[in-house]
C-alpha cells in the first residue's frame, strides 16, 4: 500500500526514505491492529451508574475496559523472551495491576528464561516513594514462584529534574517479543478508569515489525539509566532495581535481548517517538517526533481530526502553543487551493477525577479560537474549524452519582488526516518536554475502522457544543 503521507513525512524531516532514527522516527509496518478505547460509552445517561464497578458493588465493568485488561494480560503472557511495561506515576493499581500480574504467572509456566523491563516517569506531583515503588514491582511479582526463569528489573527515572526543563516518561506502552504491543493514552490507574466517572481514553494494539519499535524507544531510555548509574549526572534521578526469587535488590539495566524478526505487515507504520530533555546530547534528533503532527497536518486536503486532552498549556494563567502546530492548522484553514474541515474535541477546562487528578490546564476553547485568529490574521479563510468539550451523550454534560458532578474527561492523543493516516500514542499537541511514543497509521481502511468506532460516536455527541472559528 502507498505511504504518501508517512513518505511526505520523512522526506520534509530528511530522513532516509528506508531508514530513520530506531524509535524516535522509523519506517515500519503492522500486521493487525486493534483500536481499544475505553469506557466507550456512547449514548449512555452520565447519571446512570449501571457502568461503575462501585465499592460493595456487582456491576461488572464496561465491555470496552474489560476489553483492554485482556489485551494487557494477553501480550505479557504471550511473551517468550522480553516484556517491556512502561507507564507514569503513580504506579499500577487495581485491575490493571492484576491483569500484569496473570500475565507474568502465565508466561512463567512456560518455563522460557524471560527479561521483564519496568519502566515509570518519576515526576514530582505524586507523593510516591522508592519504598512505594518496590513495594509495587514485589505485588506485580506475587504470583511468580521462586525458581521462576523470569528476570525482573524496574526503573523509576526522571531524565532531567532542571526547574526550567524537567522530564520524565510519559509513553505507555505494553510490548512482547518485538511481535506485539499495546501503545496509546491508557496509564495502569484503576481508580480512573475503571470507577466513577471514567476518563475516555484510547490505545491501539498492533503485531508486526511496529511493536518491535516500542522496545526501540524503551532501549534509548534504559541505555539512559546505565549511564546515568555508571556516571551520574547533574540533572536527573532513577531508582533502579532487580526482583530475584523475591528479593529486591540494586541493579543496573539488564543485557540485551535479542529477538527474532516478525513478519513484515502489510500497513505502513511510521513509529515516533521523544526523549525530552537529559537522554541525548543532540535535541533535533532526540525530539524528532515533536514535528510530525505539523508535518502531516500540512499535507491534509480535506479534513483534520483532533481528539486530545488540551490544545494548549496553561501556566500561571497564561497560554503557552506549539507554533508549529497552531501554524500549520492556519495554514491548511487559509490556503486558496483546498478546502479543509477542521474539528477538535478535547477535555472539558477544569476536568479532575473523583481523586481529584487533573485532566485540563485550563486552557478554554475561546483561548483556543483567539489564537487561531491571532495567527491567521487578515487572511480569508477557506477552510472551517470547530471544536468542543467531549460529551458521550446527547443530554446531561456531567457524570453525577450520589450528589457529586464532574465534568468529563478527555484523555486521548488522536489525530488524523484526510481519512487516510492517523496517529494513536502519549504525545499532545501543547508544548512539553517529556519521554513519548506512538504510531502514525497509514491505511484508508483502517482510518475508516477508526473513524466509524471511534470518532463519528464521539463527534456524534460532542457535536451539539462545538464552537467556529472565524476570520
Amino acid at each position: 500500500m502507498s505511504a504518501t503521507i508517512i513518505l511526505g513525512c520523512v522526506a520534509t524531516l530528511g530522513a532516509p526514505p528506508d531508514g530513520g532514527l530506531p524509535g524516535l522516527l522509523s519506517r515500519t509496518t503492522l500486521d493487525r491492529f486493534e483500536l481499544l478505547q475505553t469506557p466507550e460509552l456512547w449514548g449512555h445517561d452520565p447519571a446512570d451508574n449501571s457502568y461503575w464497578l462501585a465499592a460493595g458493588g456487582t456491576a461488572p465493568l464496561p465491555a470496552a475496559s474489560g476489553r483492554l485488561l485482556a489485551a494487557i494480560e494477553e501480550i505479557i503472557a504471550g511473551a517468550e523472551r522480553l516484556i517491556d511495561i512502561a507507564s507514569l506515576e503513580p504506579f499500577a493499581s487495581g485491575e490493571f495491576a492484576a491483569a500484569v500480574r496473570r500475565g507474568l504467572a502465565r508466561a512463567a509456566r512456560r518455563g522460557h528464561p524471560l527479561t521483564v523491563r519496568v519502566l515509570y516517569g518519576r515526576h514530582r506531583f505524586v507523593a510516591q516513594t522508592d519504598a512505594d515503588f518496590e513495594a509495587t514491582i514485589r505485588d506485580l511479582a506475587a504470583d511468580l514462584p521462586a525458581d521462576t526463569a523470569i528476570r525482573l528489573h524496574a526503573c523509576r527515572m526522571e531524565t532531567s529534574d532542571d526547574q526550567k526543563r524537567p522530564s520524565w516518561n510519559h509513553a505507555k506502552i505494553v510490548a512482547a517479543d518485538g511481535r506485539e504491543a499495546l501503545v496509546g493514552g491508557h496509564n495502569l490507574w484503576h481508580a480512573d478508569y475503571l470507577g466513577f466517572a471514567p476518563v475516555h481514553d484510547l490505545s491501539m494494539r498492533v503485531t508486526g515489525p511496529a511493536a518491535g519499535e516500542a522496545h526501540a524507544f524503551l532501549d534509548l531510555l534504559w541505555a539512559w539509566a546505565g549511564r546515568q548509574l555508571a556516571t551520574p549526572s547533574e540533572i536527573g534521578s532513577l531508582h533502579a532495581i532487580r526482583w530475584a526469587g523475591g528479593r529486591i535488590e540494586p541493579a543496573g539495566p539488564p543485557p540485551p535481548v535479542a529477538l527474532a524478526a516478525p513478519v513484515e505487515g502489510a500497513t505502513p507504520v511510521l513509529a515516533i517517538g521523544r526523549l525530552g530533555a537529559g537522554v541525548s546530547a543532540d535535541p533535533r534528533g532526540a525530539n524528532v517526533g515533536a514535528t510530525v503532527a505539523a508535518i502531516v497536518f500540512r499535507q491534509a486536503r480535506a479534513s483534520i481530526r483532533i481528539s486530545q486532552m488540551d490544545f494548549g498549556f496553561q501556566w500561571d494563567g497564561v497560554n503557552f502553543w506549539s507554533a508549529d502546530v497552531v501554524a500549520a492548522l492556519a495554514d491548511v484553514l487559509t490556503d486558496p487551493a483546498r478546502s479543509v474541515t477542521v474539528q477538535m474535541v478535547l477535555s472539558e477546562p477544569g476536568a479532575k477525577t473523583a481523586a481529584g487528578g487533573p485532566y485540563s490546564f485550563g486552557t478554554t476553547l475561546a483561548d483556543i479560537v483567539a489564537e487561531m485568529r491571532r495567527v491567521i490574521g487578515d487572511r480569508r479563510m477557506t477552510g472551517s474549524m470547530q471544536l468542543a468539550p467531549l460529551r458521550f451523550s446527547s443530554h446531561g454534560d456531567r457524570w453525577q452519582h450520589d450528589g457529586t458532578q464532574l465534568k468529563i474527561i478527555n484523555h486521548a492523543k488522536f489525530w488524523m488526516v484526510d481519512d487516510r493516516a492517523f496517529h494513536i500514542g502519549s504525545d499532545n499537541l501543547y508544548p512539553h518536554n517529556l519521554q513519548e511514543f506512538g504510531y502514525v497509521v497509514e491505511s484508508a481502511d483502517l482510518a475508516r475502522e477508526a473513524r466509524e468506532q471511534y470518532w463519528n460516536p464521539m463527534w456524534t455527541f460532542t457535536s451539539r457544543l462545538a464552537l467556529c472559528v472565524e476570520r
